[in-house]
């Protein structure tokens, strides 16, 4: 075989190698999950096992798929899913925000109204 063939042959295994390295599924980030775990763990925290509950299991529900096609090696799949779980979770937070500001605004409002009462039958006197 000739230096010029051996060259040639270099670089068609070269381009191989590299076709086949670009072509092998990649991992995706490290922290992965990282986010997703996170936003659920602020989901838990926030309250949302009361007030947004379908969102959370719809969080947790995500999480566990992409942690299965993590281990399937189906990484696109996995990072889709993952992103879903770190969306849920962060809207199953704020729904749990939300849910605990009106239940409070709720108690205020019922709070001024028994104040209102108390002042009408008093007939406006003022005490001192």
């Amino acid at each position: 075989m000739t230096s010029a063939l051996r060259k040639i042959h270099a670089w068609i295994a070269l381009l191989g190698i590299c076709l086949l390295a670009a072509c092998s599924p990649t991992r995706p980030p490290g922290d992965l999950f990282a986010g997703a775990n996170r936003n659920l763990a602020a989901a838990r925290q926030a309250g949302a096992q009361t007030y947004a509950p379908l969102e959370l299991r719809f969080a947790e529900e995500r999480l566990a798929q992409a942690q299965a096609a993590n281990a399937r090696e189906d990484y696109p799949v996995a990072v889709r899913l993952a992103r879903e779980s770190e969306a849920n979770g962060e809207l199953a937070t704020v729904k749990a925000r939300l849910g605990k500001a009106r239940e409070t605004a709720d108690t205020l409002r019922q709070q001024n109204a028994a104040l209102q009462r108390d002042l009408d039958t008093r007939g406006g006197e003022v005490r001192r």
